[in-house]
């Protein structure tokens, strides 16, 4: 057990020292050492929980004030960006043997919910839907628990996995110029479409939205035909607003698919997906700034 726990503790320092805080963020590029910090990863991960005591009450107990945070959280924090550099497949036995391991120690609701909150919350430095996947399959897949108490889960798991970058775009109808079409119609051969979800009420949207019109990056794609954008109104009146809709962009109103039947989830203000010509989801409900950065990567 002391060897096993030396040799973590070497590969964990090797890990950290090498790459600090091992692509927390989903979105961001690890480098060219990504493969030998990715395999180092999978062998922590699995080896990360063995030589911790999750029953032991003392290890949840926040050390200071109001803004400090327990042992067990330092522990989960390092743990998940571990996750973020691992495989796939080995994500997925870590988490699992994580989870099982909760279970037996009772305390498996402490780390469904700090997952959700590490890897669910848009402020969260280590937001990553895909790593949240893996708790909630975990619960959801459990024949021990009662269905009932598995329907949180199953929401958000229906949530993340809707317009999830990689998968076809869900089309509805729109209102626009007295007319309806569907929002895929906009998407052409040769145009990227930039879906804007915004309440014509709300300031930060708007914002976003003049933030949006004078970026250059935005501007010179319209221009050469590259991008389409389609401002989506879907709480307010647009006409209150349609003065503020930059030029070159199509302005339409919608509240029963957005609003009333979730068809798009939007926790940004205002909440940008982007949809590639085969209509398939690139960046799901993303901020403006975070927009105009992944527009500025595709240049």
């Amino acid at each position: 057990m002391k060897i096993r726990r030396l040799k973590y503790v070497l590969a964990l320092l090797a890990l950290l020292l090498g790459g600090g805080r091992l692509c927390a963020s989903a979105d961001l590029r690890c480098g060219a050492d990504t493969l030998s910090r990715s395999s180092l990863a999978d062998s922590v991960a699995l080896l990360y929980w063995d030589w911790v005591d999750l029953s032991d009450s003392t290890l949840y107990l926040a050390s200071g004030g109001e803004d400090s945070f327990s042992a067990m959280e330092n522990y989960c924090s390092e743990f998940f960006s571990l996750l973020a550099a691992c495989s796939p497949s080995r994500a997925q036995k870590a988490v699992g043997a994580l989870m099982d391991k909760a279970a037996k120690a009772q305390r498996y609701d402490y780390f469904m919910a700090i997952a959700e909150k590490y890897f669910y919350s848009l402020q969260s430095p280590y937001y990553n839907e895909k790593l949240l996947l893996l708790f909630l399959g975990h619960k959801i897949g459990r024949t021990d628990i009662p269905e009932v108490e598995k329907s949180r889960e199953k929401y958000l798991e229906a949530e993340v996995r809707r317009n999830m970058p990689g998968t076809q775009a869900l089309d509805f109808d729109l209102e626009g110029g007295g007319s309806l079409y569907k929002v895929l119609g906009a998407c052409t051969e040769r145009q990227t479409l930039m879906l804007v979800f915004f309440d014509a009420g709300c300031r930060d949207c708007l914002n976003g939205i003049s933030r949006l019109g004078h970026s250059p990056a935005v501007g010179k794609m319209i221009a050469e035909g590259e991008l389409a954008v389609l401002a989506v109104c879907t709480e307010g009146r647009l006409s209150s607003v349609s003065y503020l809709i930059p030029s070159g962009w199509i302005a339409a109103s919608d509240s029963e698919a957005v609003v009333q039947n979730s068809l798009y989830r939007t926790r940004n203000t205002p909440s940008v997906y982007f949809i590639e010509r085969d209509g398939t989801v690139a960046l799901k409900d993303v901020s403006a700034s975070a927009a105009i950065e992944y527009l500025l990567g595709l240049r």
